[in-house]
């Protein structure tokens, strides 16, 4: 699968998200609030990376797997919002570093 196809499905299920926050809050979540949700999962992650490395112990229902990936997808939800186009600043940031 490649980053264009990943992007579109992350958009589609963001967009149901959206919809189920009109639902329960009359309005859908701000940037912000994406932003403080990305926060609490890196958090989520840090703990999991701990964990694994005899830091901490495990206290959530989550894989470490799962939290890279919807890390992953958080960033792409806000470079969406945002309107920064991911595949292309990663292509440029990827070349950046390949000629450091």
């Amino acid at each position: 699968m490649d980053l264009k196809e990943l992007i579109t499905r992350s958009q589609a299920i963001r967009t149901r998200y959206h919809e189920l926050e009109r639902a329960n809050h009359g309005t859908e979540w701000t940037i912000d609030e994406d932003l403080l949700a990305l926060s609490n999962d890196i958090g989520n992650l840090d703990r999991l990376v701990m964990t694994k490395n005899g830091r901490y112990y495990d206290e959530t229902p989550y894989t470490l797997e799962h939290k890279l990936a919807e890390n992953i997808w958080w960033l792409i939800e806000l470079s969406d919002r945002l309107d920064v186009d991911i595949e292309s600043e990663l292509e440029k940031f990827l070349t950046e570093k390949e000629q450091l």
